[in-house]
């Protein structure tokens, strides 16, 4: 590694060596860690350095000099959900693996024998959060930069499926009325089977001309339902077509507002699958964090499931479902926060199975009380292998035995890996 010569300014090169958990590649400059975007690892590079968190170097202006034979196309500007195109597919899923193991690693834990993998192929992403602003006349709409307000403008997007790439245009054209100019809205877009649902989060509420302009979008882009909300309010349906539906076993779910979906009807598959086969064959099961029923109509196939959701929407979609089906004597409900009030061993005690599927954070509270439990069998899933890692080890230290793990990759070129874990006493 030198420093370049004037012509480059105050350029250095550098030479990578590994991917780092966020998806830059990291070198080395005066002792420091340098993260490097758009770069992968074994490659030459020229870039511009700048502090980082944490004593690191961060690189920008990158340029490529000597690219890795596992570079598969350019680097291209990119928003903060897709870094990792250019990365071809057998480094890339090493790596996803990887992120997984490390994160164990950190907990003293390793990935136990019985693992398997499910990769999500492009063009199935069903959920999208676009991101738009109205500069002058012309309006940006795409997604946010990486750590960043600035919006990557995009007119598709090759992770999304059909529908929602469908709607960018339409969609661009409708904020171009509604918004004025120096006005920004955050968009989130779901498809579901009878259309698609958005939400409009913006400042400002539509006008009755706005009102319009959307209504129009809706009917002519296959929208089921249309809300807004400011950025502190409750959100506001204002247009209704028909609600918005998914299927969760045989039940039909109208989706709350805002709704929460796996990304990917094939990722929420492979899941589903990795639960069902994890479970074995019990009679009484707790499923925590429950959501509006992902896994809980599945699981009341095979026994009598207690589901527990801390929001109260969620948990009313869920019963309102269950409740059409005649599924009163298979699924029960219960709202509860479960950080703040786990399910004690106690109450664990006649339960079978437990399943549960926490947001990001992880379910600190409620594995330490797990690991007290007497339950004979615990599967967990997680978006977040570093949370995930943690409550793992509160499990086997209060003696379950790490026995299996699927490891789902939905949100693909991106950092962020999915994972379903067995336990067993």
């Amino acid at each position: 590694m030198s420093r370049t010569d004037s012509a480059t300014d105050d350029k250095v090169e550098l030479v990578t060596t590994a991917m780092g958990g966020q998806g830059d590649a990291i070198a080395a400059w005066q002792g420091k860690r340098v993260f490097v975007p758009n770069a992968l690892p074994g490659e030459r590079v020229r870039a511009r350095l700048r502090s980082a968190t944490g004593g690191d170097l961060a690189a920008t202006a990158v340029e490529i000099l000597d690219p890795s034979p596992d570079r598969v196309g350019p680097s291209r500007e990119t928003c903060g959900g897709c870094a990792l195109q250019h990365w071809a597919e057998p480094a890339y899923r090493i790596w996803k693996i990887d992120l997984v193991r490390q994160a164990l690693s950190h907990r003293g834990l390793g990935i136990p024998a019985r693992m398997e993998t499910v990769f999500v192929p492009p063009a199935t992403r069903r959920r999208a959060e676009f991101a738009a602003a109205k500069h002058g006349g012309a309006i940006r709409l795409g997604f946010h930069a990486r750590g960043s307000s600035d919006i990557v403008d995009r007119h598709e997007c090759p992770i999304l499926v059909p529908a929602l790439r469908a709607l960018m245009t339409p969609l661009r054209r409708a904020l171009g009325e509604i918004l004025n100019a120096g006005q920004s809205a955050d968009i989130l877009a779901t498809e579901t089977l009878t259309g698609i649902d958005l939400l409009i989060t913006a400042d400002e509420p539509p006008n009755a001309a706005g009102r319009a302009t959307l209504a129009r979008l809706a009917a002519g882009s296959n929208i089921a339902r249309m809300g807004w909300q400011g950025q502190r309010g409750s959100p506001e349906p204002i247009v209704l077509l028909q609600p918005p539906q998914v299927r969760f076993g045989d039940v039909l779910v109208d989706l709350p507002m805002p709704p929460f979906l796996q990304p990917s009807a094939e990722g929420e598959a492979a899941l589903k699958s990795a639960v069902l086969s994890m479970i074995g064959k019990p009679k009484k099961i707790a499923e925590l964090y429950a959501g509006a029923g992902t896994f809980t109509f599945d699981l009341a196939k095979i026994g009598k499931v207690h589901a527990v959701e801390g929001s109260k929407p969620a948990l009313a979609a869920l019963e309102q479902a269950a409740n059409r089906a005649q599924l009163g004597h298979r699924i029960t409900t219960e709202a509860r926060d479960l950080e703040r009030a786990p399910l004690t061993f106690q109450e664990l005690k006649n339960v079978d199975v437990v399943v549960f599927d926490p947001p990001r954070a992880g379910a600190k509270a409620q594995s330490e009380m797990l690991a007290k439990a007497r339950v004979k069998r615990i599967v967990a899933v997680s978006c977040n292998p570093a949370t995930f890692a943690r409550d793992a080890r509160a499990l086997v230290d209060g003696g379950y035995d790490f026995t299996a793990i699927t490891i789902v990759d939905q949100f693909i070129w991106s950092p962020h890996i999915e994972l379903v874990a067995e336990f067993r006493r």
